[in-house]
């Protein structure tokens, strides 16, 4: 069976609008998921911050680590529960969404420093990779840079 689409079809004329509206929504929900994520760690949330890390963890790439390894939620544990000065913040973030998967750019602007020795803030573009289950972002990778 043949179907004729009339041009006059509310469906056709809203559904691009409400893809686009639904992206955009995303894409402000992940971009603030990855400023919360910086401003829960500066805080010392761990309830906050596990809200984003899966329980296997996510990898990461940092500047001067020789290789990936994977961070897992007791390492944010034992971060929280030592004395090191920890203050981070986002800047310049953009996102580009690609279904429930959505890359992250930016700036991290901050340390995380011993507290007997305060770093000074220190500026990493930042690579995030996140996906979204049930409306709830997840951190899956992370490439800092110096």
């Amino acid at each position: 069976m043949n179907a004729t689409i009339s041009r006059r079809d509310p469906d056709l004329v809203l559904a691009p609008a409400a893809s686009t509206a639904g992206r955009a929504a995303a894409d402000v929900d992940v971009a603030s998921a990855a400023a919360d994520l910086y401003a829960r760690m500066t805080a010392r949330d761990l309830a906050g911050v596990l809200r984003y890390i899966p329980a296997a963890g996510f990898t990461e790439i940092g500047p001067s680590a020789p290789s990936v390894h994977v961070l897992k939620p007791a390492a944010f544990e034992a971060l929280f529960n030592s004395d090191a000065v920890i203050k981070l913040r986002v800047e310049d973030v953009n996102v580009q969404s690609f279904g429930s998967t959505a890359v992250v750019t930016g700036v991290r602007v901050g340390s995380v420093s011993p507290k007997k020795k305060p770093s000074t803030e220190l500026r990493a573009p930042f690579t995030m990779v996140w996906t979204s289950d049930n409306g709830s972002w997840q951190l899956l990778h992370i490439h800092l840079s110096s």
